[in-house]
Formats: C-alpha cells, structure tokens, sequence
C-alpha cells in the first residue's frame, strides 16, 4: 500500500495508512452544492440540547482554508475602500480578540436569533409554617415541542428549583446559571417583608435563567414546566470531575489559556467571593453585637425607672426618670430591629452575591478541567498516531493490528475534535455572560447598600425621635431648663417655648443651610462676587437681625445654628 503523499510525523491528519483523495477533496471543495446545502444552525423545530446543538453544527473547514478565507475577505475590504481614506489601526491583541471572538460567535446558533423567549411570573407564594414554600407561577412562551403557548398555575416547591438548578448548572458548563435564592431572609419567617423579599428574588432569578438563550432551548425546560407537582429532573448533567478526583487537580496549576479575558476573570471571582464572605461574617458578628446591646440597654431602661422612687419631694425629677428610662428600653428595641435590618438588607445581599459567585468560579474550574482533558487528548493522539506509524514501517503488517490501530486512530482524533469544539463554545459564551454579570454586579451591590443606607439612616431618625419626645420633659423639671442639678444655676429663665429640632423643612442638627445665598435665576459667579466685595454690610445685617429675632432665647442649640448659619 504504497503513499504519493510523503510521511510527516508531525502531521496529525496525515493518516500513514490511508490513500490519497485529492481528486475527491478538490471536487468536493469546488462544488458549489455542498456550500448550499449546509444545515441551519438554529433548528425550527424545537428547543436545542447540547448534543442536538452539535449535531446541526456545520463541519469546521481546516486552519489553511479558515486562513484563506480570511486573507480574501481582508482584500475584498481593502478592494471596497475609497483610495484616499485610512483605515483605523487596532493593536495586534485587540485583532485576536475579534477573531476569537467572531469565531467563537459562529459556535453559539442560540445567540443568533432572538425569536423564542420564556416569561414566568410568580403570582403567589404558599407557605406553612416552616415546611418548604410552593411557588406558584405562569409561564409563556413562544418555543416549540410545547403543548401551548401559556400555562397557568404551575406549582414548584423551593426544593424543585434548587434540582432544576442543579441540573442547569451541570448539563451547560458554557453558562453562568445563577444560583437559588433562599427560601427565607433575615426578617424572619412569617413577616410580611420576607414574603415580598423572597417574591422578588425567585422573580428577578426567573428573569435571569429565562434571559439566557441556550438554558431555554434545553429539553429539561419542556419538562419543568408541563410536568405535574412533584417534578425531579429526568435527565442527568454532572461536572467533569467530582468529589476526591476534583479536589485533587484544583490543587494543580492551571493550564495555559490563551483567553486573557478569562484567564484574567477567574482571580477576580475569587476575590469578590472571598471578599463577600469576610464581609458577611464581620456583619454578622456586628448584628450579634447589636442584638447583645439592645438587651442591655433594656436592663438599664428599667433601672433608670426605678431611680424615680428615689425623688418622692420632686414631682419633675421623678417624671424625668420614669420618661427617660422608658425612653431607654425603646432605644434597646430600637437596636434590636437595626440589627435584624442590617441582615435583611445587605447581609442578604452579600449571600446572594456569595452563590452566585461560588457558582461562576466552579464554572471556569470546569473549563480547566476540559482544557487539562484536552492536553490529555492531544498527547493520546500522538502516540496512536505513532503507533499506526510504527506498524507501518514493520515489513510484515498484520490486518487486523492495522484496523485496530486505525480504529483506535479515529476515535483518538474525532474526540479530540469535539473537545476541542466545545472548549471553544464554553469560551465563546464565557466572554459573553462574564459582561453580563459584571453589570448584574455592579447594579445589585449599589442597590443593596443603598437599601442599607436608607434603612440605617431610618433607624437613626427614630432613635433621635424618641429622645425629642423626652426634650420637654428634662427641660421642665424646674425653671432653670433642668440644668439646675449640673451646677449651672446662674443659667438664664427660659421665656421662650421650646421649639422641636425636627421637622417638615429639615433638622436644626442637620447642618444644612434653609436659606439660599443665591437669588434664583441670577448668575452665581456673580453673586459670590457682590458678597465678597461687601463682606461688612451683608453679615453685619444678617448678624444683626439674627440677635434681635433670638435675643430673649440664647441657649446651646440656637449658639451652634447661628455659628453654623454664619460659618457654612
């Protein structure tokens, strides 16, 4: 069986026992039918699964043809241009990363059309007790191989949505499946605001798994949504490696990736994941501290109340205690329900950004994994192919140690290829959803510390509005405003009502001016000129007018408004 084609070792489709068809490659490359007859890579007929998606792939062409092609679509551009313009010049990295791009593009069909979509939206949430929550919700959809087009009263308990997860995250190792969120938060079982959190969270985790095109063309959707109560996954998708095997090649440098974006991301990850959790322990321990301290400050409300038996020959100082401990034990409440508010606001939110970023960061483990598999593979087909290659030099060759060494051969390379093809598909769908998180991210973590903010600066209002209830109670327990027991008995009378602190225009403590130094619809600049230029007859009046108004009512309050009002 003799080669016109001479022996290259390092030629790996250059099979040493194979004749020639160069006739039949050039006939079948020239012909124009094969390219118009190439299958449709997004199949009409129903949603797509892994293997169906590869099925209806078109064949790769080789890495000659691919550069062919390319160098004749870069002259037909440069043909296309004006003679006198100029074309942009983009860095070399930048060039492959729209060619990987681009290549990486034509192995995702789902993300080609924006044709089928899901909506499910959660219309109710049954619980009892402590059991595990039904979720009651609608679907609509527009996909085929389903039954109709909208299905109402779909009942899942929160366990079913954690299988079908589970199943997602393991049957698409190309996706970012976003985890779960909890069946409950830290407002507590039966509380109407975890009710309304855990409604919220379920919904925005529909929309985020219903947004992704390839997760809805999997068949286990059909499934989720048109099986009966009771539903479990019917097919299986586990990772590459599990258990003891996992572990033990996490603990081994990763091999090389030529995707700087990903190979760059995963550190990142981690360190947001790492980052969460420290944060989320910290504020844990600091709601524990608040909790600790709300029961304290309870103990010592009801020990200021009982120093008001101690005053039987002063009626104010007895009323002063009796208010201002009970004012006490309502701060202690007050710090119990800040701590709790912590949790359900941001402490929550950092364990949704925990799952979520525990999931993405076994994701691109996987890919490891897949790409430690493909050295593997690569290494298996070069000593089968140097295997076939020492059988072929023998001068006696055996026929069956031939079809066995060819078979062996062919399986070696079409795995080869395929995981080759499917590291590329996860890569390609990876740069993808990596942008998608990362604005995900970045929107939640300004909503969760912006709820945050707002529910502590709540709870600081209330305190500070339990202790103005008390004000006039200090201040009249004698004529003196109640600073007759500090020493300070040469204090002036009050002749003046006492004015609350807070109100509809803003807090005296605030610090913020009420009154503006800038006419409206004057220029500013301008006016800023006009006051500095007459600095003694614009404070001087203000100053002036301010005495007389508060002549009769000088006390530390108004003191530190009118050096505020002047200085700021």
């Amino acid at each position: 069986m003799a080669s016109s084609i001479p022996y290259d070792p390092d030629d790996f489709d250059n099979n040493p026992f194979a004749e020639p068809q160069i006739s039949i490659l050039n006939n079948e490359a020239n012909s124009p039918a094969s390219s118009s007859q190439a299958p449709s890579t997004d199949s009409p007929n129903g949603p797509l699964n892994n293997s169906s998606i590869e099925q209806q792939n078109p064949p790769l062409a080789s890495p000659s043809d691919q550069n062919e092609q390319q160098a004749q679509k870069a002259q037909n551009q440069t043909l296309d241009q004006p003679p006198g313009s100029k074309q942009p010049k983009l860095a070399d990295n930048q060039q492959d990363n729209l060619k990987n791009r681009k290549s990486n593009l034509s192995l995702l069909p789902e993300r080609r059309s924006k044709k089928y979509k899901i909506r499910l939206l959660i219309t109710a949430i049954e619980r009892v007790g402590r059991k595990d929550p039904i979720i009651k919700f609608d679907a609509y959809t527009n996909l085929p191989n389903f039954r109709g087009t909208s299905f109402k009263d779909i009942r899942r308990t929160h366990n079913e949505l954690v299988k079908f997860f589970t199943y997602l995250n393991g049957a698409n190792p190309e996706c970012f499946v976003p985890a779960v969120p909890p069946s409950s938060t830290s407002s507590g079982i039966g509380s109407d605001e975890n009710d309304v959190k855990v409604k919220q969270n379920l919904q925005e985790w529909f929309d985020r798994i219903t947004s992704n095109p390839i997760l809805i063309r999997n068949e286990e959707f059909i499934f989720f949504i048109e099986s009966d109560f009771g539903y479990s996954p019917v097919n299986k998708g586990r990772p590459p490696a599990t258990g003891l095997k996992r572990k033990t090649l996490k603990q081994l440098q990763p091999p090389y990736d030529e995707v700087t974006e990903l190979a760059e991301f995963r550190p990142l990850i981690k360190q947001i994941y790492l980052n969460s959790q420290t944060l989320h322990h910290k504020l844990e321990k600091l709601s524990k501290a608040r909790k600790t301290l709300g029961l304290y400050e309870n103990e010592l409300g009801n020990r200021i109340m009982e120093l008001s038996s101690l005053e039987p020959t002063h009626p104010g100082m007895a009323n002063m205690w009796q208010k201002f401990g009970k004012t006490i034990v309502v701060k202690g409440d007050i710090e119990s329900v800040k701590a709790t508010t912590e949790m359900a606001s941001l402490g929550d939110g950092l364990n949704l950004i925990i799952n979520d970023s525990y999931v993405i960061k076994e994701a691109l483990t996987n890919r490891h994994l897949l790409m430690r598999e493909l050295i593997n593979a690569q290494a298996n087909t070069k000593s089968k192919h140097a295997q076939a290659a020492k059988i072929r030099s023998r001068t006696e060759i055996n026929p069956l140690k031939v079809d066995e060494a060819l078979q062996q051969l062919t399986d070696a390379t079409k795995f080869e290829e395929d995981l080759t093809i499917k590291i590329k598909r996860i890569s390609g769908n990876m740069l993808i959803e990596k942008q998608q998180y990362l604005q995900h991210f970045d929107k939640s973590i300004k909503k969760y510390i912006s709820e945050y903010t707002r529910k502590i600066i709540e709870s600081e209002r209330k305190t500070l509005a339990v202790f103005e209830k008390i004000r006039s109670d200090v201040r009249n327990v004698d004529e003196n405003g109640g600073l007759s027991r500090l020493g300070r008995e040469a204090y002036p009378r009050h002749k003046t009502v006492s004015v609350q602190s807070q109100g509809p225009e803003g807090d005296s403590w605030s610090g913020d001016r009420k009154t503006r130094a800038v006419v409206p619809g004057q220029n500013a600049l301008q006016e800023d000129i006009k006051d500095f230029s007459k600095p003694n007859q614009v404070h001087r009046a203000s100053t002036a007018s301010t005495l007389d108004s508060e002549e009769n009512t000088i006390d530390a309050r108004n003191a530190a408004s009118l050096l505020g009002g002047s200085t700021f």
